[in-house]
């Protein structure tokens, strides 16, 4: 490796290391529940207080972030921007288009329909998708895309929404959940993927410092999700470079798998796993409920991948392709309320909410990494029973992406050197599940890099067995030559 290529490695390292320290503590904050609970994590446990957001529900399509010290600067109930003392930040309220606001009574109990997404010069992006002006029905798909731009240095350091309602896509079939975002690989902007229609279409998005670009779709074949969005979730592994997401609109516990690029925004090896039968269910309609997915999380050490159910939560083994059965109800049928979306919190504990009734309690895994029942499933064990009449009742955590993700490599696919490259470095077969052959006149080390920059493997013969890694995007690097190659 070149002295240049090595300058470039360690600069890049340090840009990751100091971005997940600057960043790790967005996600410390949280508003939940009807009456908006307050729950702070902080390095010696939670503190929930019963200084709440009585304005609004905070149930499902909440959203919130702090500063890069754990403070909470925005929360959201969907539909309105509230500061941290639980007001209308200015030109806050009514954020998306009034009929849609009426339609819903002004809060949004639909899972991930909104977010925050922050910017350089303390500046944040807030993103919902909506039904425009004269397009409103409870069973039709959203139709447009919108983001605002808070200032948080404008008004005397109050904040202030400076652009409002703006779309970035419009005339869509967007679905009213599945909805993530994830950092770009050079740290500072984000991809945003949306679902859309009955099937798998995923639009993807690139939100810049001062403009959003729409980067089109992606259509696979599968699954189907069906016409009924009111509950799914999308979500990213740790390294943003695996995507899940899951619907229960067709009843069927399906869930999409998929690799993604953070450079160039692709989505790769897709893949259709189905939540297992066997399970509990409702007794009154057990073909329709057995296995409706509503959640989906990967274990921070991207080993395994929980599926929430209304009424089970499974873990996924994509090392072995097995299933444990975590939980099913934790109460009888008539009292259970039903499990729902689920985020990690800054403990490292994966959180799951609850969808309708009066459950005044999340519960939690508190070891997601761990294999089969040391994973430790604690039922409502996140309590706010104790915070007073106010609270209605627990909710669903806030819709947050990993705010955590730093930089990393983007390698100069498709540009004009790479194109030159390919008469001068063959790799084939590519995509390959076994072995690959390379072609050059080169006589330089043949070395393999995952996608984050990690060196893999050196060699200076021209077959490479392949059989041992990971399926996924990598690169194989010749003297100056780069080639990406997928294993499959």
């Amino acid at each position: 490796m070149t002295k240049k290529v090595i300058l470039i490695l360690i600069l890049l390292q340090t840009i990751v290391c100091s971005s997940v320290v600057a960043q790790s503590k967005r996600s410390n904050e949280w508003i939940t529940g009807g009456g908006g609970a307050r729950v702070k994590f902080t390095g010696s446990g939670i503190i929930t207080t019963d200084d709440h957001f009585i304005l609004s529900y905070f149930t499902g399509g909440n959203s919130a972030i702090s500063d890069t010290n754990g403070n909470l600067i925005l929360a959201s109930d969907g539909f309105n921007i509230y500061d941290s003392n639980a007001n209308y930040i200015d030109d806050g309220d009514t954020i998306v288009p009034v009929s849609y606001y009426n339609q819903y009574n002004g809060w949004n109990s639909l899972s991930q329909s909104s977010i925050f997404l922050p910017m350089d010069s303390n500046k944040y992006y807030f993103i919902t998708p909506a039904n425009s002006e004269g397009n409103l029905c409870f069973s039709c798909h959203n139709d447009v895309m919108l983001y605002s731009v808070i200032d948080m240095d404008a008004n005397g350091g109050a904040g202030k929404v400076v652009k409002r309602i703006i779309p970035f896509a419009e005339n869509g079939q967007f679905r009213k959940t599945q909805m993530m975002a994830c950092r770009h690989a050079n740290g500072k902007d984000w991809w945003l993927l949306k679902q859309a229609g009955d099937s798998n279409r995923v639009h993807k998005f690139l939100f810049q410092q001062d403009t959003v670009i729409d980067k089109g779709y992606q259509q696979f074949d599968y699954p189907v999700w069906g016409a009924w969005d009111i509950t799914g979730m999308s979500t990213f592994n740790a390294d943003g470079n695996k995507y899940a997401t899951t619907s229960h609109g067709s009843s069927s516990g399906k869930v999409f798998l998929a690799d993604f690029d953070r450079c160039y925004g692709e989505l790769t090896n897709p893949k259709e796993i189905i939540m297992p039968k066997g399970s509990q269910y409702n007794p009154n309609f057990p073909n329709d409920s057995e296995r409706l997915a509503k959640g989906v999380a990967f274990s921070p050490n991207n080993q395994f991948l929980y599926v929430i159910g209304q009424f089970n939560i499974w873990q996924y083994d994509l090392t072995d392709n097995s299933w444990f059965h975590v939980t099913g109800m934790d109460t009888t049928f008539m009292q259970f309320q039903h499990y729902d979306a689920s985020y990690y919190g800054s403990d490292g504990k994966l959180y799951i909410g609850n969808f309708g009734g009066l459950s005044k309690q999340m519960s939690r895994i508190d070891n997601p990494d761990v294999k089969g029942a040391g994973c430790n499933f604690c039922p409502r064990c996140l309590r706010l029973d104790t915070l007073g009449v106010n609270t209605a009742y627990a909710g669903t955590p806030p819709c947050m992406p990993n705010y955590s993700l730093g930089a990393q490599i983007c390698w100069p696919e498709s540009t004009k050197d790479i194109e030159n490259n390919k008469k001068k470095l063959e790799v084939y077969p590519n995509p390959s599940s076994t072995s690959l052959y390379i072609k050059t006149e080169s006589k330089e080390q043949r070395e393999l890099f995952n996608s984050i920059g990690q060196l893999l493997f050196t060699t200076k013969e021209n077959e490479i067995d392949v059989r041992k890694y990971s399926k996924g995007v990598y690169y194989l690097k010749v003297a100056s030559k780069f080639k990406k190659i997928i294993i499959e």
